[in-house]
Order: C-alpha cells, then structure tokens, then sequence
C-alpha cells in the first residue's frame, strides 16, 4: 500500500502503513511524527469545516495561530478555539489545564478593553473527556466561558460550530459533505476541502495576515475555481502551429478535433491570452454526466464573471435552468463570454447541443478527440471541424535542436511525415533520436518508418488504441491506404480492396466509416482520402500478410492508379512502385526525359537504378542509361568521385558495342566526360573529346544542339567565359529557328507557350533553349555584369512552359536579384511564388536558399529585424557547405544595411 496523500484516509495508519523505500531506523520518532502532523492536520480540518459556515453565522473573520489554534470573531464576541486530538484514550484535564491558564491572560485583555467583544474559550477535542474532566466541567467554580465540544456533544451557544469528529477521515468526510452546500463553484467538494486546509495551513506560517475575512471567502473561492480550472500552463517557450488560429472566430461555435498530443489545449491557453473577450476554460472529466457539467459550467461562469447576489444566489432547478439563469445574468450584466471545453467528445451529442443552446451569445470552442458522432455534431451545429496543421518545418527544425540534433529541412520534412507534425509527437521523436540513435535524425527516421526501433512511442500508444477497435475490413483497408501513401479517390480505393478480395462496396463503405470516426483518415475537398500521416507508421503493414501474386498484384494496380499523374506526390509514389514491381525499363526512359531531374524523385529510384548499373546481368543498353542518371545525380551533387566512376563505366559498356547504340548514346558518353572535365579544369581534355564527339555527331540534329550546350557548359565551369557565352548565344539563335519562335513569342502567357511546348516534335528543345538562357545568365555573373534579366525573364517563361520546375526557382531568383534594388516589394513577392514552388513540388534542397534570399530584400525593404530573425531560423538547420557560405554572406549584407558605412 503506497503513502496516502496530503490527508490521511483513516486512524489507523501507525498500525498498518507501509513506506516507499526503506522504513526510518527510529521508530518511535516516526510514531511521534505521525501524532503530530496528525493533529495540525486534524486542526486545520477544523478550521475548513468553521470557514464553511462562517458566513451562516455570521462571522467577521477566522484567525488562526494567534492567542489560540484558531479564533472566530463575531459581532459582539470572539471565540478562542483549542484543537486538541488523542490517537487513543480520553482527554484530560492535564491535557487543557495550560490553555486555561493562558486563557485567563487573554480573558484579562478583554476586561480592560484591550480587546472588544466578550471572549470564550471552546476546546475541541476528538477523544472523549474522562471522568474527572467531565466533572470538572460540571461544578460551580468552572468558568461560564470556557466550554468542551467533543464527539457526540454539540455546542449549546454556537450551534454552527462543527461538532468535532473522532478521526481524520470523519473530520474529512464531515468537510466534505458541508462543502458540497456551497453553491458556489464547480470544485468537487473534497477538491474544496484539500485546497481550503492547505490555504489554512499557508496561512499558519505566517502568511495571508494569518487569518481569513468572511466576506473574503466568495473571492476566495472564486480563485479556486479559477486555479483548479484554468488552462493547463503552457510551456516556458510556446511553438505555435504552422497557421495559429485565434480563440474565437465569426461563428459562434469553433470545433477543433485532433488526437492527444496534437497541442489543442496549449494552443487554446496561448490564443485565450490574445481573446479579447473574457474566457472560462473547462475540462470535461471522464464519466462525468451532462447534467453535472452543465451545473459545473453554470456556478463556473457565474463566480468568474459576476459580481455580489448574481454570482453566489443561483436558481434552483434543473442544471439546463440553472445555466439559462447565468446567462441571463451575464446577457443582462453586458458580458459576452468565450468558453473552451476541453475533451468535448466525453459528452454525448444531445447534451453538447442543450448546454450550446443555453448560452445563446457566448463563444464556445469546443477541444475533442476525433470520435464516431463527431459528422452528427457538425451536421446539427452546421459547422465543420477544424485541425491544427501541427509544426512546420523550422519549429520541428527548432524543437530539434534543443535536443542536440541538428536536421536539414528534408529530414525534418520526413518527421513531420512520420508524426503529422504533432507537437507531442515530435517532441518525443526527438528526445528518441538524441538518447537512442545520437542524435542521428536520418537514422531515426528511418528505423521509425520501418518500424525497427527498440522503445515505444505515445504516439504509437495512442493510435495503436484507435487501431484495436477497427474490424478486419476496416483494418484492411487502412493498410491499403498506407500502401497507397498518397491521397486515393474512393473508386481508386476500392480497385485496390477488390485486388486483395474485398469486392463488396456496401462493405467497405462501412468499414471506411468505422476509420472515419476515430479520425484515422483525412479528406480532401476533391473527394480524395488518405491516412492520417501520424498513423502509418503504426497501422498494420498490408503486403505482410499476403502471399507474393497477391502483393505484386496490389503494387501492380497501384502503380496503374497512379501513372502518368502531373501530381508530385503521385508521380514520386509511381516511380518508387516502378522499382518494386521490376519495370526498371520504364524508370529508366523517365530518366531520359529532359525534365526527370527538374522535379522531386525518391531516394528509392537511385537505389534501383544502381542496382541495374551494377548488374551484369542486365542489358547493356540499360546499364548505359542507369549510369547516365547517376552521373547526373553525381555532378549535381558535385560528387566528382562517383561521377568519375560513372563516366568510365559508361566510357567501357559504350566500347564494348551493342545493337541500339548511335549517335544519343556516344553523345551522352561526351556530355557525361564534359562534366568531369570542365570542373576539374582539364580544358585539354576538355577540347579533345569535344572534337571527337562532335566529328561522329550528325549535323544539324537534336544531338548536335545537345553536344554543343554541354560543351558550352563545361567551358563555364572551366573559366572560359567568353568562348562559353559565344557558343551559348549561336545556340540560343538555332534553338529558336528550330523551334519557329521569335523574341516576342517568349513573352506570351506560359499557357500559350506550353501548349506550343507539348504539341511540337522536339519539346524537350523547350528546356534546352532555356538552359542556354540560363547559361548567358550565369556567364553574365562571373563577368560581373548585372545586364542578364531579359535572358533570365525568357529562361524563366521557357522552364515554365516546359515544366523545368528546378531550373524556373533557379532563374525566378535571377530576377528577384535584379529587381531587388529598385522594388524590393515585387522581389518579396516573387521569392515568396517561388518559395511556394519548391514546398509545392518537394524541392527541398532548395527551400534554405530561396529564404536566405528573401531574407537580404526583406532587409533591403526595411525590415531588418525580420530578415535577422529568418536568418536565425535556417542557422538552426543542419547546412551543407554551400548553404553555409550562402548564409554568411547574406548575414553579412544583412548587417551592412542595418549598419551602414560612413561615406
């Protein structure tokens, strides 16, 4: 049995209790211990039952450790009240013969007209009197004033005084049923009693003036309600969500819904400090009743918010009365309130709706878990639910870093992934990545979604309960969303329930409502569906009960759904399937595409694509093809090692012959060699292969204008600007007589331009096109000459028009450097367009410069403060090298315009 609380529960306890830990070595100290805090606790029972009925009798005030353990003054009187407790035996008269003697000193101020009001003197006392104490206090010569109150025996002159109970757990029980008269609060009664003894008890020490004013005790009470009610505390530092909304809005009932952890409470303290109206916080306890709520929320409302009669003499009647009553009262008194009601999803529907339509003008926020009757509310309120959108990015980032990580934006993209952003969530994801992975982000990432972590998590805890209500179906299919990971039309959803033999759509229409309710699955105004991202990685992985046709048939129809969907998230989740289900041909032509490497690709296909450029067992043709792509990667990265490596297995599979090679395979062995020459400075080198290459290379052709860019764009990388922009601009010139465009025509919408993109033989010549723009941009650059925006703007339309995502942010953020200087607002507005892009198409690696840039303009626009607090923001985030340098310089022109030279 573990130690009791404050309040010992009964008067046995020297008896019977036992310790947590090990017992004290002396005994007979612990008993002398337990007597005396017993009887401090037995007196300040006491004096909670005396403020109880204080104001009934009419009291001025109750004093505690003065002249006596405790003192009542009242019109003309003044009561001295000693405590005194026995664990066993009778009280006797050596027991209270000192407080006699002391009395008469007190008695003799009183006579003087020190002290006003006739005194008495009342021992309380739990044991019975003995015999000769009884006597006593029935001769003639036992003062009229001093008077023995003792179990069974009531006082004759105070009736209101509580007759004194034979043990702690009476005296409590007693207090308690006295507290629950007050009408007052929505303190349960003994939650009451615990926190008027610890006031009495504060108030011994020496503080509060040691005593307690009757006509203080309505406020007093009030604080309680407003301590034990309040909001939770919010932590020292708040992290807001990505898009904090206020407390309350137009409507006059907000629903927000989510699962434990996902910051409602937090949000709602830290919005209600901004509420312009006066806000009651309550929360609704397991099992409680309607009908108890509504009564709380009413004597709630009424001590907060009203003052004398109006908010201590409520109505009788029916809670539902009792709350009408209040608002009333608030409605008369010009008070219009805000009301959060946490946990709403305790309270049946029916009686949300009374205690709703009972405070007709107040604002309610109602704070639930996602539960089934949740669409029955919102239907009869008219309202739709809203959720948090949980941390972005930089808050993860930020939350990180406390912890002793350090993360990049993908890999905290990837968190937000696997826990839906929940603050709880992430908190514990990393405070889990610095103790069990040191502080290795990836690596947690990774052994979370694959389920491979050693230690649970709450989230886990939490979700896996909504998982175990769910039937076989409805199990089923959350698994087939998790399959999916991206959002599925019904229709689509069913094509894949049908693939594992869930054929029935009445069946499966009612398992997809069994997810709905615990809020397992979200939907999309488009009428798609798709789990909750928090809960896949808890849901039950679908593929690992079935049998291997039965898998690769599911991967086969998904990949079918999703095919040839523009959608990033839908095209990354097609080429990842691509891998799985053994077409690495059709990755691989999608690598070919001009444009494969303006977009988001999974990390997956790099592994695939290695595997095929390994085996030798694959087809030449295709092992070529893989090699390029990873060369690609390679270069990008600025990886010259592996880009070496891929060159010359490319160099060795092209020399060793195979029926489909021609002129694009020996022109992708030049361009491959281009890229590794001209980093490296080997102009030489350089001059040599281009010569070989374009000797061999029919002329005029799309390999031809291909062999050439790239060979213009190794003379870039190897500082022979001006030959490098010569080549680029004749190349800008046959591009456009190819493509039958005029300068004009560049200028026209981007939709007109993209369908002239799409319906013409070569529309990869598009992008080349731009990418020669681009080019005349960056040689502009290294000769420092700042006359490049319109071959920025026209490269910009081009990738547009082509769907060159990566390369329009690239000359997006040409153009903002140019107009910067003469209108920061439009620069602003522009990297923000492009800062939307980059989230919109999963460009991750790009988001970090994009912000520093608009960092520098939001300085140069006057906001300093601003740019300084972005930049501190992406300090916090794991940098690669050239993201750093890109950080300090920016930060340093920063400070050079909050803090200019002297000319």
């Amino acid at each position: 049995m573990g130690v009791s609380g404050a309040v010992p529960q009964g008067d046995d306890h020297d008896a019977t209790q036992e310790f947590i830990g090990e017992p004290p070595l002396d005994t007979a100290q612990q008993l002398r211990i337990r007597a005396t805090h017993r009887g401090f606790t037995y007196q300040n029972l006491y004096a909670v039952g005396c403020l109880l009925r204080l104001r009934d009798a009419g009291a001025e005030s109750l004093l505690v450790e003065r002249d006596e353990d405790l003192e009542v003054v009242l019109p003309g009187r003044r009561l001295y009240l000693q405590v005194k407790t026995r664990k066993s035996g009778a009280l006797v008269w050596s027991d209270i013969r000192d407080a006699l003697d002391q009395y008469r000193g007190v008695r003799a101020e009183h006579d003087a007209g020190r002290r006003s009001g006739s005194p008495s003197l009342i021992v309380i006392t739990n044991a019975q009197p003995g015999p000769d104490l009884l006597g006593r206090t029935v001769a003639v010569d036992w003062p009229s004033d001093v008077h023995l109150l003792y179990p069974g025996r009531p006082s004759e002159a105070e009736a209101w005084l509580p007759t004194p109970a034979p043990d702690l757990k009476a005296m409590m029980q007693w207090c308690t049923a006295e507290a629950s008269n007050v009408r007052f609060a929505s303190l349960k009664p003994r939650t009451l009693v615990e926190k008027l003894a610890a006031r009495v008890q504060y108030a011994s020490t020496g503080a509060l003036g040691q005593g307690f004013a009757a006509a203080d005790l309505a406020q007093l009470f009030e604080q309680f309600v407003q301590e034990l009610q309040a909001f939770p505390e919010t932590p020292d530092t708040y992290r807001p969500q990505k898009t904090d909304p206020e407390l309350v809005g137009e409507q006059p009932v907000r629903l927000v819904v989510g699962y434990s952890g996902a910051g409602k409470t937090t949000w709602a303290a830290d919005a209600a400090k901004r509420c312009s109206l006066p806000v009651t916080y309550c929360d609704v306890a397991d099992g409680v009743s309607a009908d108890a709520l509504v009564e709380s929320l009413a004597r709630e409302l009424a001590a907060r918010h009203l003052s004398g009669p109006a908010g201590t003499e409520l109505p009788y009647g029916s809670s539902l009365d009792v709350l009408r009553a209040v608002h009333r009262r608030l409605e008369e008194a010009g008070i219009i309130v805000a009301v959060v009601l946490d946990n709403a999803h305790r309270v049946p529907v029916d009686g949300l709706r009374a205690l709703i339509a009972a405070l007709p003008t107040a604002q309610l926020v109602l704070l639930a878990h996602p539960w089934p009757d949740q669409p029955v509310l919102e239907t009869h309120l008219g309202i739709a639910s809203q959720v948090l959108p949980g941390w972005s990015v930089d808050t993860v980032v930020e939350v990180f870093a406390a912890e002793g990580c350090r993360t990049d934006y993908a890999t905290a993209q990837r968190v937000i992934t696997l826990t839906g952003g929940l603050p709880l969530y992430v908190g514990q994801a990393a405070v889990l990545a610095r103790s069990q992975y040191g502080a290795d982000v990836a690596e947690f990432c990774d052994a979370f979604g694959e389920g491979t972590h050693a230690m649970s998590t709450a989230q886990e805890r939490i979700l896996e309960r909504a998982f175990a209500g769910l039937g076989e179906t409805a199990t089923a299919l959350a698994g087939l969303l998790a399959l999916a990971e991206v959002p599925l039309k019904q229709d689509e959803l069913q094509l894949l329930a049908a693939g594992m033999g869930l054929a029935s759509r009445s069946v499966n229409g009612r398992a997809l409502r069994e997810l709905v309710g615990p809020g397992l699955t979200q939907s999309f105004g488009d009428g798609h569906l798709k789990l909750h991202d928090a809960a896949r990685p808890v849901v039950p992985q679908v593929l690992e009960g079935l049998d291997e046709e039965t898998a690769d048939r599911l991967q086969r129809i998904l990949c079918q759904i999703v095919e040839g969907d523009w959608d990033p998230a839908r095209r990354s989740r097609w080429m990842r399937l691509l891998g799985s289900t053994g077409q690495i041909g059709v990755l691989i032509a999608l690598t070919e595409e001009e444009g494969f490497f303006e977009r988001d690709y999974p990390r997956e296909v790099r592994a695939d694509l290695a595997d095929t450029a390994r085996d030798p067992a694959s087809d030449p043709a295709l092992r070529l093809d893989a090699h390029n792509a990873l060369a690609a990667w390679a270069f990008n990265e600025r990886d010259m090692e592996a880009l070496a490596s891929h060159v010359h297995a490319m160099e060795t599979i092209h020399r060793a012959g195979h029926p489909d090679f021609g002129p694009r395979e020996a022109m992708l062995v030049a361009s491959r060699q281009f890229r590794l020459y001209g980093p490296a400075g080997a102009l030489t080198q350089l001059r040599r292969a281009f010569a070989e290459a374009h000797a061999q290379t029919p002329a005029p052709s799309r390999f031809d204008r291909g062999l050439r860019y790239e060979y213009a764009g190794a003379l870039w990388e190897v500082g022979e600007y001006r030959e490098a922009g010569k080549l680029a601009a004749g190349l800008t010139d046959t591009y456009m007589d190819h493509l039958g465009l005029t300068h004009p025509d560049i200028l026209l919408p981007v939709e007109v331009l993209h369908e002239r993109c799409v319906s013409h033989a070569t529309p990869d010549d598009f992008k080349r096109l731009a990418d020669c723009f681009g080019l005349l941009v960056k040689i502009a650059r290294k000769l420092n000459r700042m006359d490049f925006e319109p071959w920025a703007l026209w490269a910009f339309k081009l990738y547009n028009a082509s769907g060159a995502t990566r390369s329009a942010i690239d000359s997006g953020q040409d153009l903002a450097d140019v107009e910067c200087w003469t209108n920061p607002a439009g620069a602003l507005k522009q990297l923000d367009s492009l800062l939307r892009a980059a989230q919109e198409n999963n460009l991750l690696d790009m988001i970090v410069g994009i912000r520093s840039q608009r960092a520098f303009v939001l300085a140069l626009a006057g906001d300093v403060p601003g740019a300084r607090a972005e930049m501190e923001a992406l300090a916090r985030y794991d940098l690669t090298p050239s993201e750093s340098d890109d950080i300090r310089h920016q930060s340093q022109l920063i400070e050079e315009i909050a803090n200019p030279s002297p000319r």
